[in-house]
């Protein structure tokens, strides 16, 4: 037999290795147990999810579920401090604080949950928003955190959606187009309403660059702003922004009050826009003949003074589940003036001919007044409903510019005065009905109509009425992964230019769409659209003017509407809570309406405007919401494309030739969330020049701001901002055209110190409750296919 002599050292070893062994075991062998029940009924709730989470920096060690009798375990821990929380839908958390470093096994007893009031009208999940998703007819984008903390007003929140941009002078776009439907909870508004929106109360924003049936064709986009929810009691809040600099000025302060109940809330509100700095304009002209050459330069030095001051009232009426009315007006007095010097000199074979040099001084008024009704009824059939939408639009403005020739000038001194008197009035109504047909079909149609009225006191023989009337119906099929869209808008305008001209046409106007959900993160759409763009009266009116001793400029009554034609397939996925969604698309527009110019035998520049010819795109677009990490959020949009131009006879008569040219736009905002509140934000924009039949236009630079934002107590924010930092001269609009024998460049540029900088404050107040006591922190995603509306 063999023996086995174990040396002292080698016990040692061992004694010490089952130490270890039984103090691993008592490290994992603390447990958690207890039982769950209703706080009210005293009943237990079974499923209620536990979770044990480290107390030091919260990650997830471990969980489980309660049983049908509401009692659970949690075994095998580790020795330390957790915190222990129970939730359940439909009940409010609770957390407990568990030590085991001193005690082998914890008993919580009885955890009692005490019920939420929660509304089923509301979606609820917990986690972080999702981004955005792909809808049939739009894209959604959800405000997160970081969006509300680095926005201020509605028109902040814009900013960080992709495609959307606010350009210099304050025009909003989408994708490169002004000529956007402004909706709030699917109410028409405009710039002004959405820039006195406090950031806080948007819940999410739907864009539409593929308008429907159901809206006018001339839109080229929709943005829906949907809010959060109504309070009752008394919110609001207060804005300022202070420049560092008399001569740059470019401030938006403003207020808000809302006073709100069960059925019935009231809103007052302020938004103002001031901007001053100088602006430099500069327009150069060259005309080359045989043995003859000669030149043209203007120049105006000038202060531009803009300012408005707008205030908003309006009134919510809940009569009860069904029926909704709200009213609501504004009164917009403002005033846009630019005052300061021209000069203007003219060369012939770099010889002196012309040269005049005068003050120039504006006297711009201008008051205007709206209001509309709304009403909406849901009918006791789900999804059934009828809104009507009425309203009235009131301009009235003097505007008179006058230029006073010094001594030097050509003719000597002398004075000129330039006054326009217009007033102008529009009214509305718009009726829209929705009603499933079957599970799977549904229908929406309506009518608006339209009825404008131009005059100029100053002349009794400008006279002018437009009245444009709607009609449409579309149908909408959607069962499982796919959903289908397809209807038509037939619209009459008409346009009485009074003892010149009536003109009537009809436009038909189809769209569809064909969208299917390849998974539960990605979809794919194709989508149709025919729009139309109608001239306007200035590009109607023959009169001819004279801008200056070398350029005549008229109108064409015989200008017909353009078409276009817009067709796109769009790709789109979610990547966890990112988005991105990428586009091949293709547009044509056919008598397209534009400008055309040439030099005439008396050598001046003589401008008109025709049906000119045909322009196509077909591109790639590029959009996105993602994040890096929990600091950074990136808001990413390109779109590049390939443009075409067809000149028709008349266009080819001035000798303008078919053209080709790559071109693109980009914007890009981001917003980085520090400790301690803080939040920096950043933005920018730039479009390259584009080409239409004769002339090159959008010759602007890009466009960036800079903010950085300190939340005090969730109700004072102070902020710092700069727009163009040292960038001293900011091209903010310039186009230039070419002909056989001429070439002219205008180019306006606004003059900035190295580093433009205002402040801003803001301070919220509330002293109300929410009508709906859950806001959704995170979008719930329908997991299962979609069988109907």
């Amino acid at each position: 037999m063999t023996r086995f002599i174990i040396s002292e050292k080698s016990k040692k070893v061992v004694y010490l290795m089952l130490i270890l062994m039984i103090s691993f075991q008592n490290l994992w062998a603390h447990s958690i147990t207890g039982q769950v029940k209703d706080g009210k009924s005293d009943q237990s709730i079974p499923y209620a999810t536990i979770s044990l989470y480290n107390a030091n920096d919260s990650s997830l060690i471990t969980g489980t579920i309660s049983g049908t009798d509401g009692q659970f375990a949690i075994a095998k821990i580790a020795s330390g401090e957790y915190d222990l929380r129970v939730s359940f839908m439909g009940y409010q958390t609770v957390t407990r604080k568990i030590d085991l470093t001193s005690q082998e096994n914890y008993h919580t007893g009885t955890i009692l949950l005490q019920a939420a009031s929660v509304k089923l009208g509301e979606a609820v999940a917990i986690g972080e928003r999702i981004k955005a998703k792909a809808e049939p007819d739009k894209t959604t984008y959800f405000i997160n955190q970081k969006i509300e903390d680095a926005s201020n007003t509605g028109l902040d929140v814009l900013k960080y959606v992709p495609g959307v941009q606010l350009d210099f002078s304050q025009h909003l776009s989408l994708e490169g187009n002004q000529n956007i439907l402004l909706l709030v909870d699917g109410k028409e508004r405009d710039t002004g309403f959405i820039r006195q929106l406090d950031a806080s109360l948007i819940d999410k924003v739907e864009v539409n660059t593929m308008p429907g049936s159901k809206y006018d064709a001339s839109v080229s986009g929709v943005i829906n702003i949907i809010l959060k929810h109504r309070e009752t009691g008394i919110n609001g809040y207060v804005h300022g922004e202070i420049p560092t600099s008399q001569n740059v000025v470019y401030i938006f302060p403003g207020y808000g009050l809302n006073y709100g109940g069960k059925k019935f809330s009231f809103q007052t509100s302020y938004s103002g826009q001031i901007s001053d700095f100088p602006i430099i304009e500069n327009n150069y002209r060259k005309i080359s003949k045989p043995q003859q050459t000669t030149t043209i330069t203007s120049q105006q030095d000038v202060m531009q003074n803009n300012w408005s001051h707008r205030f908003n009232f309006g009134i919510d009426y809940f009569l009860n589940k069904q029926n909704q009315f709200n009213l609501y007006t504004f009164y917009n007095p403002y005033s846009s003036e630019h005052n300061g010097t021209m000069s203007l000199r003219s060369e012939v074979n770099q010889v002196p001919q012309e040269y005049c040099h005068a003050k120039k001084t504006d006297d711009d008024r201008n008051h205007k007044l709206f209001g509309s009704l709304y009403y909406k009824h849901l009918f006791h059939q789900p999804n059934q409903e009828l809104t009507v939408d009425a309203s009235y639009y009131y301009l009235t403005a003097h505007n008179a510019t006058t230029y006073a020739y010094d001594s030097s000038s050509e003719g000597g001194a002398s004075k000129q005065t330039n006054i326009v008197r217009p007033r102008q009035q529009n009214a509305s109504i718009k009726i829209d009905f929705t009603t499933p047909l079957t599970e799977y079909f549904k229908l929406e149609t309506g009518m608006k109509d339209i009825l404008k009225s131009m005059t100029d006191r100053q002349s009794d023989s400008f006279r002018y009425r437009k009245n444009i009337l709607a009609g449409y119906g579309s149908l909408s099929f959607a069962k499982n992964n796919v959903q289908l869209n397809a209807g038509l808008r037939a619209e009459h305008s008409t346009n009485d230019f009074i003892d010149h001209f009536t003109r009537h046409s009809w436009a038909w106007l189809p769209s569809a769409s064909l969208n299917y959900q390849l998974s539960k993160t990605k979809s794919l759409k194709i989508s149709y659209r025919r729009s139309i763009y109608r001239p306007n009266i200035y590009q109607l009116n023959p009169y001819v003017s004279q801008n200056d001793p070398f350029s005549l400029q008229s109108g064409n009554p015989g200008l017909k509407p353009q078409f276009s034609q817009n067709l796109f397939l769009d790709y789109s996925m979610r990547l966890g809570n990112n988005f991105l969604s990428t586009r091949l698309f293709y547009n044509q527009s056919t008598r397209v309406i534009n400008s055309l110019t040439f030099v005439n035998d008396s050598n001046l520049f003589e401008t008109n405007i025709y049906n000119a010819g045909e322009i196509e795109q077909l591109g790639l677009q590029i959009s996105s919401a993602l994040k890096l990490g929990k600091t950074f959020a990136f808001n990413p949009y390109l779109k590049v494309f390939s443009n075409w131009t067809h000149p028709n006879v008349i266009a080819r008569q001035y000798q303008t030739v078919a053209k080709q040219e790559l071109s693109y736009e980009v914007g890009l905002s981001a917003i980085a969330s520090f400790k301690h509140d803080w939040t920096a934000a950043f933005r920018m924009q730039y479009y390259h020049p584009t080409t239409d039949i004769q002339t090159i236009r959008n010759m602007s630079d890009a466009l960036y701001f800079i903010s950085v934002e300190k939340t005090i107590k969730k109700k004072i924010k102070l902020g710092i901002v700069s727009g163009l930092p040292f960038k001293r001269s900011f091209a903010y609009h310039g186009e230039k055209t070419q002909g056989p024998n001429f070439y002219q460049r205008s180019v306006g540029s606004v003059i900035l110190p190295s580093v433009p900088v205002w402040f801003t404050i803001r301070y919220q107040f509330s002293s109300g409750k929410k009508v709906h006591t859950i806001q959704r922190e995170t979008e719930k995603i329908d997991r299962t296919p979609k069988k109907g509306f």
